[in-house]
């Protein structure tokens, strides 16, 4: 979970609180307090609470849950003369800008509050800054009115935070740490994306900001950016800190917005979630009226609609809520997890296996006895094993794992490299997770479990692995598979074939092909087959 460091003074003096109040109090909305030293605490806030990784959202929560505040803050939102225009980026095709003024930066320690915010937004909503970025600039040195984002070439020069000298964008993502951590991740087509104003570049998202427009202790307006490749979480981002800081007392201004389908920023979105009190009562065993359910959401810093039926109007911060059992859980902490009432249950329950477990058990029994030994190997292997598209690891231990694998295929022949000398045949198998390519995840790769089977012996061929194989899922399925004849990369032309079960392929078996041995170190023939069991499970 994250965590964060804030000044203790400063803390209870916003909030009225002792230390053992603030200790009490954050561990009802799911956070743990610890002192750093004398002057400083190291809370860490619960994943989904994003509110509460700011100074601002600590406070805010905490009047709620200790009554001093109800219902959702009314902060001052003002219309700016500022104009975002926003260009076609393929790389980050989403941007918002906003204003806020009477931002509190003095002492420095409210600075470096805000720092901190703004990297733990990046590293837990940004996805590290993949899926979103944030510029924090020093409104009075921005010139002009109108803001754009737009690529630019590699080759435009500007001064890099911290920096004394210009620099191509080109050097600043070959040069600077940030652009070797960051670089990669919006350039396309020697183009990167850019904030802009009429004098030239605030920042080049997701890496760095200009020096030119520096925040320091006597900044007093700031215009904020949010860059990313997912609209929701721009919007999200960009309410969860002007927000942060309006509770500090920072006026938000609202800027215009071209080309982008929302008119002006921030957008300060509001959804409703409707819920039963009748199962909210029933979930969590308690017995609390309408009135009294109202009032513990608003402790939680929301309001409620109570017409035909009950709706939470959730706030822009509030990005966790989703449906009625998060509403629960805000009632049930508001309520107090102490008041709860503890029932003695006397029974007995008998454990079984999922349906998954089922299936790789009976898999695994016949496999074993039709001669086959299991083995275990790691996730982790060496990416010259490999074929196609591999997941590297960006900093590994050894060069021997610097890959997640794609497919349990290289172990297997490792495995069989490694005991050559060992009597004939050798027959194994293996049922373990994969990681491949997957479009539709946010990750852009899933998780997946296949099954290898390998034999190696002095002279093979395609029948000794078929027949067992086929038994192995008639006994299984109680249907045979059927066979069909493919040509890869990694199996022998000609005696190769897909396992078809229901007209859906499974898997591929066949015999390596010579390159494949040489590449291990192999001197015998091997059989091979590797079925997608996510697959086989499905036609069950």
């Amino acid at each position: 979970m994250p965590t964060i460091n804030l000044n203790k003074w400063i803390l209870q003096d916003l909030t009225r609180l002792n230390e053992q109040e603030l200790v009490d109090y954050l561990f009802r909305l799911k956070s743990e307090v610890s002192p750093v030293n004398q002057d400083e605490y190291s809370i860490e806030v619960n994943a989904d609470r994003l509110d509460m990784l700011s100074l601002g959202g600590i406070v805010r929560a905490l009047k709620g849950i200790t009554g001093r505040e109800l219902g959702e803050p009314k902060y001052t939102v003002r219309d700016t003369d500022y104009v975002l225009e926003v260009e076609r980026v393929p790389s980050r095709p989403y941007a918002l800008a906003c204003i806020v003024y009477n931002v509190k930066l003095n002492p420095d320690l409210y600075l470096k509050e805000l720092i901190q915010f703004q990297e733990k937004l990046h590293d837990t909503i940004g996805r590290r800054r993949k899926k979103v970025a944030i510029g924090i600039h020093d409104l009075q040195k921005v010139e002009g009115k109108v803001i754009r984002y737009a690529p630019v070439p590699l080759s435009t020069t500007f001064v890099p935070l911290y920096q004394e000298k210009e620099m191509s964008v080109k050097d600043v993502l070959q040069e600077t740490p940030q652009g070797k951590q960051y670089g990669n991740i919006s350039v396309w087509d020697n183009y990167s994306p850019a904030i802009m104003d009429e004098k030239g570049i605030l920042s080049v998202p997701p890496v760095i900001n200009s020096d030119r427009t520096r925040i320091t202790e006597n900044t007093r307006s700031l215009l904020i950016d949010v860059t990313g490749t997912n609209f929701d979480s721009v919007v999200e981002t960009m309410d969860l800190l002007v927000t942060g800081l309006a509770e500090l007392g920072g006026i938000i201004g609202r800027i215009k917005v071209k080309g982008m389908n929302v008119e002006t920023s921030p957008v300060l979105r509001h959804t409703l979630v409707p819920f039963s009190l009748e199962d909210v009562n029933r979930r969590l065993g308690i017995n609390v009226s309408k009135d009294e359910a109202v009032t513990l959401i608003r402790r939680m810093r929301m309001e409620v609609e109570t017409g035909d039926g009950l709706a939470v109007v959730v706030p822009p911060y509030r990005v966790d809520i989703m449906n009625y059992t998060d509403v629960a859980e805000d009632i049930a902490m508001a309520y107090g997890y102490d008041r709860f009432t503890l029932e003695s249950r006397r029974g007995m329950v008998t454990g079984s296996l999922s349906e998954k477990s089922e299936i790789y058990r009976k898999l695994r029994t016949l496999l074993i006895g039709a001669g086959f030994q299991e083995i275990y190997t790691l996730v982790l292997t060496k990416s010259d094993y490999q074929r196609g598209e591999v997941v590297r690891i960006a900093n590994p231990i050894s060069v021997e794992y610097d890959s997640v694998r794609n497919s349990l295929l290289w172990n297997s022949l490792l495995f069989l490299s490694n005991n050559q000398h060992s009597r004939f045949p050798v027959k194994i198998f293996e049922i373990g997770e994969v990681v491949r390519r997957d479009e539709s995840k946010d990750t852009n790769y899933a998780n997946a479990t296949r099954l290898a089977v390998a034999i190696m012996d002095s002279k093979v061929s395609y029948e000794i692995l078929q027949s067992p194989l086929h038994q192995v899922l008639l006994n299984l399925l109680g249907i045979a598979p059927s066979y069909r004849r493919v040509d890869n990369d990694i199996l022998m032309r000609g005696r190769s074939a897909e396992i078809i079960l229901r007209d859906e392929r499974v898997g591929v078996i066949g015999e390596a092909n010579p390159e494949i041995l040489r590449s291990f170190n192999l001197l015998y023939p091997v059989l091979l087959a590797e079925l997608d069991l996510d697959a086989l499970r499905r036609v069950i």
